[in-house]
């Protein structure tokens, strides 16, 4: 049997993958005895002194990000030769996989994008640009987003101060050249502005299902990056008007004309209106008028439920706000939203409803206090079909409880879900 691999007081398990920076492995930290990611630097950079000092001295910020969305790091350690990187371990499927799948639905798509704008944001009020937004460092765990190696790019260069694409250490690239802002092909001095365009670069591909700037050589998709504009995303996916008005922003070729700071990206993501999309220019006349008419049936049809369906929305979140509700309407429900318990509360004593949702940790009255009043106010025919909405993985619901709630909705949201049960009310 071979004996397993240590390195200091950590037993490697199985590696998780390689690049030019060096190799992934799950280990053990066997002295908190838990499952952690290591990354072990490669030779040809560990053993540079001048780049070794700057990237341990700047990583003692990153290591300061405590976000949700952002892979902790809990430790850079040194055994021997070999420098390596203790991080979080995060279970979950890359960003680079769903990708492969195909375009995204908007929703999901900005859900996402959002979330990757929330560790943005925090990393960059901390002076931390993170240089290399790319799929494969977007992980989609069970509950978020989560993404990886923040500022590890940035050391990468020695005394350099300059972000050269191409390094002479190892042949390796700062950065991967699809999702490079023009000043960073350009080797200038960057800000986080250069983060939003490589963000913009993401939320293109998650919706139109390719890169918007592709060559046959890296020379050649740097230069469309610094100089080609992308093909319009209206004109290769169906996307709500305010969503393209979003790419478009992010892909400015210059950092001034792009959102200020990812605080701002995300209050533009929050006021889009699924229901307001632009036609695909590409599509033939007849093609256009086609989508147009069945944009306005179901235009119509929303805005004409059918008699007896009514749903209440009571979640702080936004995003979950308007998922729900667009589901709803599809389905012919009228629909009321509250944004904490007690406006959930409120609505509650001036309508009925046939289906609520109700997530568990709004503001003022949580969903159990929520749960209570309608307990307290409805008899036990009465009481509409109650769906709970958490992000607590495996939520308990007490036999109590079990006699009201018909079912618990996990955070992330998956719409497949939403919608079945939705449907499944309108047919009741």
């Amino acid at each position: 049997m071979t004996e397993p691999t240590l390195l200091g007081t950590y037993r490697l398990i199985s590696p998780l993958g390689a690049g030019g920076m060096g190799e992934v492995w799950r280990a053990e930290d066997t002295r908190l005895l838990r499952q952690v990611a290591i990354k072990i630097l490669a030779d040809h950079i560990a053993h540079d002194p001048e780049w070794k000092t700057r990237f341990l001295r700047e990583a003692r910020t990153i290591a300061q990000l405590n976000h949700p969305n952002i892979a902790t790091i809990f430790a850079i350690e040194q055994e021997g030769d070999k420098v390596f990187i203790v991080m979080e371990l995060i279970e979950g499927e890359s960003l680079t996989n769903m990708l492969a799948r195909g375009p995204m639905d908007p929703r999901e798509a900005v859900r996402i994008i959002r979330q990757v704008a929330e560790a943005l944001e925090e990393a960059h009020a901390k002076g931390i640009v993170h240089r290399d937004i790319k799929p494969d460092n977007v992980i989609l765990a069970k509950r978020n987003a989560k993404v990886l190696d923040f500022g590890i790019a940035k050391q990468i260069g020695g005394a350099n101060t300059r972000d050269t694409p191409a390094l002479t250490q190892g042949g390796m690239i700062v950065g991967t050249p699809y999702y490079m802002s023009p000043e960073q092909a350009l080797g200038k001095t960057l800000d986080h502005r250069s983060d939003l365009f490589s963000l913009g670069v993401l939320l293109y591909e998650m919706l139109a299902g390719h890169r918007p700037f592709i060559g046959e050589t890296m020379t050649e998709t740097m230069m469309h990056i610094i100089m080609t504009e992308p093909p319009d995303i209206g004109a290769v996916a169906r996307v709500p008007r305010g969503l393209r008005e979003i790419v478009v922003r992010c892909l400015q070729k210059h950092p001034d004309r792009r959102f200020g700071s990812a605080g701002e990206l995300i209050e533009a993501l929050d006021r889009i209106d699924y229901k307001d999309f632009d036609i695909p220019a590409v599509l033939p006349p007849e093609a256009k008028e086609k989508v147009a008419t069945q944009a306005l049936n179901v235009a119509q049809q929303a805005a004409q439920p059918v008699p007896g369906r009514r749903a209440l929305v009571a979640d702080d979140d936004p995003i979950t706000r308007y998922l729900i509700a667009n589901l709803l309407s599809a389905n012919g429900f009228a629909f009321d939203e509250a944004a904490n318990g007690a406006e959930a509360v409120k609505c509650l004593k001036q309508n009925e409803y046939s289906i609520i949702f109700l997530d568990l940790l709004m503001p003022r009255i949580d969903g159990w206090g929520v749960l209570d009043f309608m307990r307290s106010r409805m008899k036990a025919e009465k009481i509409p079909r109650l769906f709970v909405i958490t992000g607590v993985k495996d939520q308990s619901i007490s036999a109590a409880d079990r006699d009201v709630v018909a079912g618990v909705i996990y955070k992330p949201l998956n719409p497949d879900e939403v919608g079945k049960v939705i449907k499944q009310a309108a047919a009741a």
